[in-house]
């Protein structure tokens, strides 16, 4: 037996026979092995207990992060995409009638390319599927109510009286295809919605406790070094303490890089997607719009009019619901812009450089866009039809064509700004999700080996 326990044995005597109070059993030679046993059984059974519960934060915040960044969010990008661009192909389909040219002119050609360009992200969308029949249904809708619209199309361009066929196209689209994109989009915001709310919660309670278990670790091997200095009075187990010292470093890394991407979590979604979300809906509704300032123009009939003015108003005041005037206070005052229109609430939730810039000249230059097209519709109502078609397809400065496209642009610059952010943020806690499956590692075997062998040593020079 080694002189540090006959030391240790000594003194329990040496205490026994001038009467103080007799050692704990942890002193008894014969409990020494079996104590030293425990804690190990004790340290390890907690190491592993830590390594689940850090497994766990892991795979909380990777599933959060995969459902925003690739499963959902694209492909809410995508049908705003979709119906924008699908509402484009139905304005040069307009235009092309409103100004009787050849079905392979300027507008015909732009329609065209618009309708291919919605097939291909269509069909990448149906390949793409992630949440089954909440995303094939409305892809199938729409592809199917798309070859009806083709088809009325197609006989439209080809009669010389074209008014009903194109309003059964308009109904159509506007109808049937737009909203079966819009359900996909809400189908993919359900689920991104839910995803982020319930698994950031998931995380953050599993993270809660990891960091108690990883506590409880760190007193339990204090406490089996402080148990081992009082048997074999030495300061230190070397191999404990350097499995205690890194499994704290790795305890440390381990928070910083959660804190990391939680925070690039809500950047990612709170305020760049927030904002994507918002611009890519008043692009899609200002394309919609679009149409129907042409549509207006097709017919003379007064009730049909007023319907298309009627949608036209409905789209401008979910985009922006308040006039020139109205919009010059508001941008002076971000706090009362909420629950006005969805360039309100952009507005409302500048948060990245340039943003905020971009995303006024976006707002004044729909407000100018708006205004236009009530001079349209006086030029119209004043019997001046060619003057208010002119006015409306024009893209010299100051029609309507041209104040739509300063919109557009200014839009997607804003757009571009958020999209970045977001990619950029979803990038970056994809880094550190990668740097956590080494990081579960090193949090196991750490205390596990410095435990096992560091006890191990002592219960061998015990036994010598």
């Amino acid at each position: 037996m080694s002189s540090s326990i006959l030391a240790a044995v000594t003194s329990v005597g040496n205490a026994t026979s001038h009467g103080t109070v007799v050692a704990p059993d942890l002193y008894l030679v014969s409990e020494v092995p079996r104590q030293l046993k425990l804690r190990r059984v004790l340290c390890v059974a907690l190491s592993v207990c830590v390594f689940i519960a850090a497994f766990f934060v892991f795979y909380s915040y990777r599933s959060v992060v995969t459902t925003v960044g690739k499963d959902s969010v694209p492909s809410i990008v995508a049908a705003e995409q979709i119906r924008s661009g699908l509402a484009d192909a139905h304005t040069n389909l307009m235009d092309l009638f409103l100004l009787k040219e050849e079905a392979n002119g300027p507008s015909g050609k732009a329609y065209v390319a618009a309708i291919n360009r919605a097939h291909d992200k269509l069909l990448l969308a149906a390949q793409n599927i992630t949440f089954g029949d909440e995303e094939r249904g409305p892809i199938l809708t729409a592809m199917t109510q798309l070859s009806e619209y083709e088809r009325v199309v197609g006989m439209a361009l080809s009669t010389k009286n074209p008014h009903d066929l194109l309003f059964k196209a308009d109904a159509l689209m506007r109808e049937h295809i737009l909203p079966a994109v819009v359900e996909l989009d809400n189908a993919n915001f359900k689920h991104l919605a839910s995803s982020y709310t319930e698994g950031r919660q998931a995380a953050e309670h599993y993270y809660v406790m990891f960091l108690l278990l990883s506590l409880l670790l760190s007193v339990a091997l204090i406490e089996a070094q402080v148990k081992m200095f009082a048997i074999f009075k030495r300061i230190v187990n070397p191999l404990m303490l350097a499995g205690l010292l890194v499994f704290i470093g790795g305890v440390s890394y381990m928070v910083i890089k959660i804190d990391r991407i939680s925070s690039d979590l809500r950047i990612a979604k709170e305020d760049a997607f927030d904002s994507v979300h918002v611009l890519s809906k008043a692009q899609a509704l200002a394309y919609a719009a679009n149409v129907q300032e042409s549509m207006y123009l097709l017919t003379t009939d007064k009730q049909a009019q007023a319907k298309q003015l009627a949608l036209f108003e409905d789209a401008a005041d979910k985009i922006f619901s308040s006039k020139l005037g109205a919009a010059n206070a508001l941008i002076a005052n971000p706090s009362e812009l909420k629950g006005r229109g969805l360039l309100a609430d952009e507005l409302a939730n500048v948060t990245f450089p340039g943003e905020h810039q971009a995303a006024v000249d976006t707002l004044k230059a729909w407000v100018v866009y708006v205004y236009l097209d009530k001079e349209i519709r006086k030029l119209e109502a004043n019997g001046k039809h060619d003057q208010a078609v002119a006015l409306c397809v024009g893209k010299l400065a100051h029609q309507s064509d041209w104040a739509f496209d300063r919109f557009n642009t200014a839009l997607s610059k804003t757009l571009m700004i958020n999209q970045t952010q977001f990619d950029d943020s979803i990038a970056r806690a994809m880094s550190s999700i990668k740097h956590l499956v080494y990081l579960l590692a090193l949090l196991l075997f750490a205390p596990v080996l410095g435990t096992i062998f560091g006890i191990q040593k002592r219960l061998v020079e015990f036994r010598e």
